[in-house]
């Protein structure tokens, strides 16, 4: 059994390799909602100590064998579940460490998902993550697809990023639920299983993004420390702060034409002409206070705009709408059976009285024929 595994402590003591997990997970877990700041050293410490913690057990898990490639899930016991996510957890973490100028945390975090998802992929929970010859080959593909095929492929991702995220969001919402259950063990080994079948299903996704992520900061860091080694300390694209500015617009406004500075060459283009905007305020009193900048722009209220619409013959007649959809009301909400009985009543009484229109009505209704003579029908461009 996993619980039955410990670890020799540096002080002499055993630890049991579920509370060296357990510890982790829940340092992890609390990373995860805290508001500490990210470079703050409280919480590069409490990152240290999960690692260190994670680090441990995964040095167990490997001295045991606890995971073999010819298992399936199936033969895993709820106990040992839980350490199959030891990669995933550190490769979580080293994307919490601080070291913007360096890879090799991002390097790292690389490798631990890339054996999270090997893993995985040995036990048929999901498909091998693709080798950087195979990253190569399908993006040389990519850009050998057609116009539209390219749209079907984005329209397609897009989908799937879509489901992956509602499962995802699913799948939080049930841990949240049974998180703490499943800590204390106070659930049945069914649950505890299922809990963590789902922690898998959700890690796999995750892992997948992450490595793509990974992989877009590797080249910004690589592209950054290569311009540092260039001597270009400063950002590719750098903005002066607005004070910085001024005083620079001041210093080339004092020259007389003969400064050697750096801003004595600056070309002023001609703004372009602004856009008039048509501004449609909602009341009179909106219309008085912002027609004052604008005395000349075309200003009017809500009901002004609707009006001419009306008087355009654009928009309905609001009065006209409100009868119409006051009739519709009422004989919506209207009984359909007594309005069929008020029908009836009306036609006995037409029948009764001899009524000479509905007579001739029916008489005419009697004798139509709808007869369709020979060569009748469509004759466009017949001579």
């Amino acid at each position: 059994m996993a619980e039955a595994i410990a670890a020799e402590s540096t002080n002499g003591e055993e630890k049991k390799l579920s509370d060296i997990f357990l510890n982790g997970w829940n340092l992890f877990d609390e990373l995860e909602v805290t508001e500490l700041p990210f470079n703050g050293n409280e919480f590069q410490s409490k990152v240290k100590t999960a690692m260190g913690h994670f680090e441990e057990a995964t040095v167990i898990v490997n001295q045991v064998s606890m995971f073999s490639p010819n298992e399936l899930i199936d033969e895993v016991s709820t106990d040992s579940l839980p350490f199959m996510l030891l990669p995933y957890f550190l490769g979580k973490l080293t994307t919490k460490v601080n070291n913007p100028n360096s890879t090799e945390m991002l390097e790292l975090g690389e490798i631990y998902f890339n054996d999270h998802l090997q893993r995985c992929q040995e036990y048929e929970l999901c498909e091998a993550p693709m080798s950087k010859v195979e990253r190569d080959n399908k993006t040389d593909a990519s850009q050998q697809k057609s116009e539209q095929r390219e749209l079907m492929q984005a329209a397609y991702n897009r989908n799937d990023k879509i489901a992956q995220y509602r499962k995802m969001k699913e799948i939080d919402e049930y841990m949240n639920q049974m998180r703490n259950a499943v800590k204390s063990k106070t659930v049945d080994d069914e649950v505890r299983r299922e809990f963590f079948l789902k922690y898998l299903e959700k890690s796999i996704m995750d892992a997948k993004q992450e490595l793509e992520s990974l992989r877009v900061m590797k080249d910004m860091v690589k592209m950054r420390l290569s311009h540092i080694k260039a001597g270009d300390k400063e950002p590719l694209v750098s903005f002066p702060a607005p004070q910085q500015q001024q005083e620079q617009l001041k210093t080339a406004g004092q020259g007389h034409g003969h400064s050697h500075g750096p801003h004595q060459h600056q070309h002023h283009q001609p703004k372009p002409k602004p856009l008039q905007p048509f501004i449609i305020t909602r009341n009179a009193t909106q219309k008085a206070v912002f027609g004052l900048g604008y005395p000349s722009l075309p200003i009017m209220t809500v009901d002004e705009f609707y009006q001419q619409r009306v008087d355009e013959g654009i928009f309905p007649d609001e009065q006209k709408m409100a009868k119409i959809n006051q009739e519709k009301a009422i004989a919506a909400a209207l009984d359909p059976n007594v309005k069929e009985d008020e029908e009836k009543a009306i036609v006995e009484q037409q029948e009764q009285d001899d009524d000479p229109e509905y007579l001739a009505r029916m008489r005419r209704m009697d004798e139509y024929k709808d007869s369709v003579r020979r060569g009748d029908g469509n004759r466009h461009n017949r001579s």
